[in-house]
């Protein structure tokens, strides 16, 4: 309990320092003159009081009341904080580095975590989940159902659809959808919820339903029919096939 209180509580931290208490003109600076900015200070200035409050207020009530632990932990999340934010400001700002800089935050977080209240569960905990067969086997469902399916989907309509041409449309927006409509309908599969899937189905009948009516292109529509009926048996057939090999993995 002290361990995942500790932890929630940086990380909620952290959310609120990062998004709530930082003002836009702060990342603008931060992006723009790098280690030069001045804002970039304040902010990590922010994380570092916001931090050592949390962790003052665990360490007295269910730590080892050792002043030097908290100093010890507040300075690596500042510099930590610091030099994972002058990376991201060198980066082209886009999605990837804007995870990665989340992901390395969360990183130095948890293994503070661990080392401010000697936890060796959390630890044995993830080394469980990388060795239970069933957590692998979901995780090789997404994987295939991402850049795989997206690989046999693109060249079965480029096979069937040959001479079609879909213009005027954004860059890889279908397959971006198609990408998040496949784990969303495996994530239903899995949880055995069949009936998420029909809702999603119908919700992007609808939504695509005033394209295909105002558009006189019957390739058109036959593009988006066979698109989705491809994306549906491909995430269908992993999805029931993962379920089967859960179950087998559980006897």
């Amino acid at each position: 309990m002290a361990f995942s209180l500790l932890l929630v509580a940086l990380i909620i931290g952290h959310l609120l320092a990062d998004f709530y208490w930082q003002p836009m003109s702060w990342v603008n600076d931060r992006n723009t003159r790098h280690f030069k900015a001045s804002k970039l200070y304040f902010h990590v200035l922010v994380h570092g009081v916001t931090s050592a409050l949390i962790i003052t207020l665990w360490e007295y009530t269910f730590g080892w009341q050792q002043l030097s632990s908290v100093l010890i932990a507040t300075a690596s999340i500042m510099l930590s904080h610091y030099f994972i934010d002058i990376a991201k400001s060198y980066s082209n700002k886009g999605v990837v580095p804007f995870l990665l800089d989340q992901i390395a935050h969360i990183l130095v977080i948890i293994a503070l975590s661990i080392w401010l209240t000697d936890n060796n569960s959390f630890m044995a905990a993830i080394n469980n989940m990388l060795t239970d067969p069933k957590i692998l086997w979901v995780v090789c469902g997404y994987l295939i159902i991402l850049s795989p399916s997206a690989v046999f989907i693109r060249m079965m309509l480029e096979r069937l659809t040959s001479n079609f041409s879909s213009t005027g449309s954004l860059p890889l927006a279908g397959q971006s959808i198609g990408m998040l409509e496949r784990v969303l309908m495996l994530s239903f599969i899995l949880l055995d919820q069949f009936a998420g899937l029909g809702f999603l189905l119908a919700a992007k009948s609808v939504f695509r339903f005033g394209d295909l009516s105002a558009s006189k292109d019957k390739k058109l529509t036959e593009y988006v029919m066979l698109g989705t009926l491809l994306s549906v048996s491909v995430t269908l057939f992993v999805g029931l096939g993962i379920n089967y090999l859960i179950r087998q993995a559980i006897q």
